[in-house]
């Protein structure tokens, strides 16, 4: 009986001595979670305007622009009513304004002159003027008459200048009466820029043979 007991109480030792503590479970620390890194934050873009829709202006914009818009339709045009024409010179100035066409010019020296209103707007080289003169020579010797043609052309570059006083291009033909030696009728065009394209303006003169 004591024997037994002796081994109960050996295998009892044995169990204990061989039972250790466990160690607590260590659990893994969650990951960090990523964050995004942070994104400037851009403006929105503008949708397109659907067509059909026009360019949106304010009150001041168009009060600033409608002016402008109706002098580039104008083109470029006579300042005035007495802006193309022949005068009456004593140089290269304009002293009586004669008309576009007034005839048979008594003796005197004159000029072919044109003052013009050019709009704002328009690049270097927009704007142009062409003038184009067709004269007839006619010389009467004795009873011989002969008579002769030549033509003269040239273009111009305008620019905007003052509303007072235009664009002047002055001598555009210098005439003197009489002609000596023949008398000579002349015929001009001065033709203008203009959105729609150009517009002619003309006139005429005579000289008498001297």
């Amino acid at each position: 009986m004591i024997l037994h007991r002796a081994a109960f109480a050996l295998a009892a030792l044995s169990v204990i001595a061989c039972s250790k503590p466990t160690a607590p479970a260590q659990v893994a620390p969650a990951p960090a979670a990523k964050v995004a890194p942070a994104q400037a934050s851009a403006a929105p873009t503008p949708a397109p305007a659907a067509a059909g829709e026009g360019l949106q202006v304010s009150a001041f914009e168009r009060s600033q622009l409608e002016p402008l818009l109706e002098d580039l339709r104008k083109g470029v045009r006579p300042i005035d009513d007495q802006g193309l024409g022949v005068c009456s010179t004593t140089g290269k100035d304009c002293v009586e304004f004669l008309g576009a066409a007034p005839g048979e010019l008594p003796a005197g020296k004159y000029l072919v002159k044109a003052e013009l209103a050019v709009p704002r707007l328009g690049e270097k080289g927009t704007w142009t003027v062409v003038f184009e003169v067709k004269c007839t020579t006619t010389t009467t010797t004795g009873s011989t008459t002969n008579t002769s043609t030549n033509t003269y052309s040239r273009t111009f570059e305008v620019n905007y200048s003052n509303q007072e006083r235009g664009y002047r291009l002055m001598p555009l033909a210098s005439i003197e009466s009489p002609s000596k030696g023949s008398a000579r009728s002349c015929a001009y065009t001065i033709t203008t820029s203009h959105p729609d394209g150009g517009k002619v303006y003309s006139g005429s003169w005579s000289v008498p043979q001297g």
